[in-house]
């Protein structure tokens, strides 16, 4: 179905579509928020290593999701 330009029906159509790319980065957002917390738990939990590298290794995680949210939720 051919949806003019300016008419009702395609404000519909942009608002929808808008509305569906704002649901699919609160999703990306919240997928990578608990992508984090299992990592974190991991390297706190599960990986043996110098206390010094641990806290690095959690810095680069958090640099690197906040980086994803970056990307994928602006």
């Amino acid at each position: 179905m051919t949806v003019l330009f300016g008419t009702i029906e395609y404000f519909e159509r942009e608002i929808e579509f808008h509305l569906a790319e704002v649901e699919k980065r609160e999703r990306l957002q919240e997928e990578i928020s608990q992508i984090q917390v299992k990592l974190e738990e991991e390297l706190l939990n599960d990986f043996i290593c110098d206390e010094k590298l641990r806290m690095e290794c959690l810095q680069n995680l958090s640099n690197a999701c906040s980086k994803l949210t970056g990307n994928y939720v602006v």
